[in-house]
C-alpha cells in the first residue's frame, strides 16, 4: 500500500515537473486522493498519524505540490473544499501537516483566505 502512495506521489510529481511553465490549477481530486490516506485518521482521529507511515508520505507529497509552481492556492481552496464537506472532521483535516511535521506553506482554517496565497507568476494575478 505504502508503495502504491509513494507511486502516485511521484507521478504527480513528474507530471508537474514535466510543465515548462507551472500555470495550471491542481486537480481537487488529487488532494483528496492524497487526503484518503489519512481517512482513518479523519474519520476517527486516532490513531495520530506519524512520519513515514502512508498518511504522512501523502501529506508529504501534498507539501511538495503545495509548494512547487502556482499550487499553493489551489491546494488551499481544495483542503478549504474538504473542511467544509467533513466539518465535524475538520480539526482532524487541520492537524494533519503538523502531525506530520511538514507544512504546506498555509494555515489550515476553516476562516483561511486561500486568495491570499496568489498567483505569483509576474502577470499580476491574485
Amino acid at each position: 500500500m505504502g508503495s502504491y502512495i509513494a507511486l502516485r506521489i511521484i507521478g504527480a510529481l513528474m507530471l508537474l515537473s514535466s510543465a515548462p511553465f507551472v500555470f495550471a490549477y491542481i486537480e481537487c481530486s488529487t488532494v483528496s486522493q492524497l487526503f484518503s490516506s489519512c481517512s482513518i485518521f479523519i474519520t476517527y482521529g486516532t490513531p495520530d498519524p506519524i512520519p513515514g507511515s502512508p498518511c504522512c508520505d501523502a501529506m508529504s507529497g501534498l507539501s511538495i505540490i503545495s509548494n512547487s509552481g502556482d499550487n499553493k492556492q489551489s491546494v488551499c481552496r481544495c483542503i478549504m473544499g474538504l473542511i467544509q464537506t467533513y466539518n465535524p472532521n475538520a480539526t482532524a483535516i487541520g492537524t494533519l501537516p503538523g502531525l506530520c511535521g511538514i507544512s504546506l506553506g498555509f494555515i489550515l482554517d476553516p476562516n483561511v483566505d486561500c486568495s491570499l496565497y496568489g498567483i505569483s507568476s509576474g502577470l499580476g494575478l491574485n
